[in-house]
């Protein structure tokens, strides 16, 4: 048990979302006015098994950064989802990703 304690913190930080240059530039918002001319390329989830034990602001801004990650890795530039009203209190934590403009 005690040798688990020192792999707890590699563990947590392996399960964090980072920004890359293309996730960078995906837009992630609940306005249906602006994805209304896109392509939709599919539904994704930005859902973590952390998200019930962090604070609620951190777990949002965790889900925002996987949305756009996988929203990247589809070729997407937008995500339609719930999460990005700044009042989102959980739990669906899904958004469906679209290609828009020549981006």
């Amino acid at each position: 048990m005690p040798r688990f304690l020192f792999l707890l913190p590699a563990l947590m930080l392996g399960a964090c979302a980072y920004h890359t240059s293309r996730s960078s530039v995906v837009v992630v918002t609940d306005a249906k006015g602006v994805v209304e001319n896109c392509t939709d390329l599919g539904k994704i989830d930005g859902q973590s098994e952390l998200q019930a034990i962090m604070p609620l602001d951190k777990s949002r801004d965790s889900v925002i950064s996987r949305l756009k990650i996988r929203a990247a890795e589809m070729g997407g530039t937008h995500v339609l989802a719930s999460v990005a009203d700044v009042k989102w209190k959980g739990p669906d934590a899904t958004g469906t990703v679209y290609k828009c403009g020549n981006r």
